[in-house]
């Protein structure tokens, strides 16, 4: 059984739209020309708005209207159709979801008369009794001579026709009345399909000096929902519509984000509502099993820094590596960047690159920095120890730490140790070896500078108001 989607909420963005649209879309068998390209608004999570615009011949009067090749995972009751007049009305919408296959041919004609052709060429017919491993047929309706014939010695089995209720493809097929004059008519059909996704991918080069990236995004799309869709005129929307049960509201959770337009994107941004839509800028098929990758943006000699993290809490020994620049315009970038996975490489000394790491970035409003963590360090380790804890009054608590960071390379290098101090209580440092900075409620940092093959050590003291 295919899966059919449940009621979907998409909030007061999909409600608007869906207020502009109507009924959808349809085909009769006869004569049905496309107007324009099917346009698809593709979400960040396993769902898709899709909208297409045809013309048709709908005769005076009761007919019944098919439209063929919808996906499979189609949310039938988001199924939306707008007539171009008035004289049209939708009585009844249908999906038949009930796909031929042999397994389904051989339970729709239990009690009637098939033809089955043997491996040695061999012919008869009878009425088929049961299905499974082995076929069971009779001579008569009511029962007569019954033969048992092994699905090992069969070749082939002839059916008479191809029984009601089977489809070749997922269809809809609407009950349309139309109360004027026969001829074509303007429709436009809109729901919302699961089984299509878009991510956002990056790969960035870092130079030799580890002070520059070039950056590249790309934007990933991902058709699994059963159909092809040419010439699609493509939009992307940031964020994650959960669907909903009969017995459960779920909040829909968008990511605001505007896309700048660059020289060297494919998309261009729109407002809609509250939210930002992308647009590919040409139009695009998109078939089904396929993925489809799209750039995004390009940006070259983006400024950076490698940073060395050591966070003695999470990780006692290891320091970690930190690449870090700024989206900013005067980095050469300076447009809101999606969340997605970004790689990065770098040249070795025979100018082939090489892979040094990944990690996952989330939305990344302009101006903000970008930190990527790259992985541990080879040559730089670090030690943390608890030095003492004491209470010198009511209420009042003193914890005292020092921490150790050596340095096998032959350059100096610069680490900042992060110290997750208790967020819960009114902390202070009241003694401490080196400046630091206080980033978060519950975090100070100490940025040091390690000597070549020597070591550093910082200690301190916080004392804790409980």
């Amino acid at each position: 059984m295919r899966r059919l989607y449940g009621k979907v909420f998409l909030g007061l963005f999909l409600i608007m739209m869906f207020a502009a649209l109507g009924l959808a879309q349809t085909s009769d068998q006869n004569a049905f020309k496309e107007s324009s390209g099917p346009e698809i608004t593709v979400y960040n999570e396993d769902l898709a708005l899709v909208k297409e615009t045809r013309t048709l011949d709908i005769p005076a009067g009761i007919r019944a209207l098919q439209f063929i090749d919808v996906p499979e995972r189609i949310d039938p009751t988001s199924v939306s159709f707008k007539a171009g007049s008035e004289t049209l009305r939708v009585l009844e919408q249908n999906y038949e979801y009930d796909v031929v296959s042999d397994a389904k041919l051989l339970q729709k004609f239990l009690g009637e008369k098939i033809k089955i052709i043997g491996i040695q060429g061999d012919s008869f017919e009878g009425y088929l009794l049961s299905t499974g491993d082995n076929l069971i047929l009779a001579s008569t309706p009511s029962g007569g001579e019954v033969r048992i014939v092994k699905a090992s010695q069969v070749k082939s089995i002839i059916f008479p026709e191809l029984p009601s209720g089977l489809v070749m493809k997922p269809t809809l097929v609407w009950l349309v009345q139309n109360t004027g004059k026969s001829g074509t008519y303007p429709v436009k059909v809109t729901y919302l399909t699961g089984g299509m996704s878009w991510k956002a991918d990056y790969v960035a080069t870092l130079n030799q000096a580890d002070d520059k990236v070039d950056l590249t995004g790309w934007v990933t799309l991902n058709n699994q929902c059963g159909t092809d869709f040419n010439d699609a005129r493509i939009k992307l929307v940031a964020g994650e519509v959960h669907q909903l049960s009969s017995d459960e509201v779920k909040p829909m959770k968008m990511e605001k984000y505007v896309l700048n337009e660059m020289a060297n994107s494919d998309f261009k941004e729109e407002s809609l509502f509250e939210y930002h839509l992308y647009t590919l800028n040409h139009t695009s098929t998109l078939k089904n099993n396929q993925i489809k990758q799209v750039e995004l943006l390009t940006a070259s000699s983006v400024p950076a820094k490698k940073l060395f993290i050591y966070n003695g809490v999470s990780d006692p020994k290891k320091v970690q590596v930190m690449l870090e620049f700024k989206n900013s315009t005067a980095a050469n970038l300076g447009m809101p960047l999606p969340k997605g996975r970004i790689r990065v490489q770098q040249a070795d000394g025979d100018g082939s690159l090489q892979f040094i790491g990944e990690d996952q970035i989330d939305h990344t409003p302009k101006d903000e920095n970008v930190r990527v963590y790259l992985g541990s360090a080879f040559d730089i380790v670090g030690e943390r120890v608890s030095t003492g804890v004491k209470e010198p009054a009511k209420n009042v608590r003193e914890e005292s730490y020092r921490i150790t960071l050596r340095n096998h390379k032959e350059t100096a290098v610069t680490v900042t140790a992060v110290e997750n101090l208790n967020s819960w209580n009114e902390w202070k440092i009241v003694n401490n070896s080196h400046d630091y900075i206080k980033t978060e409620a519950g975090k100070a940092e100490f940025t040091v500078t390690i000597p070549a093959d020597g070591e550093t050590v910082i200690s301190y003291t916080v004392r804790y108001k409980i």
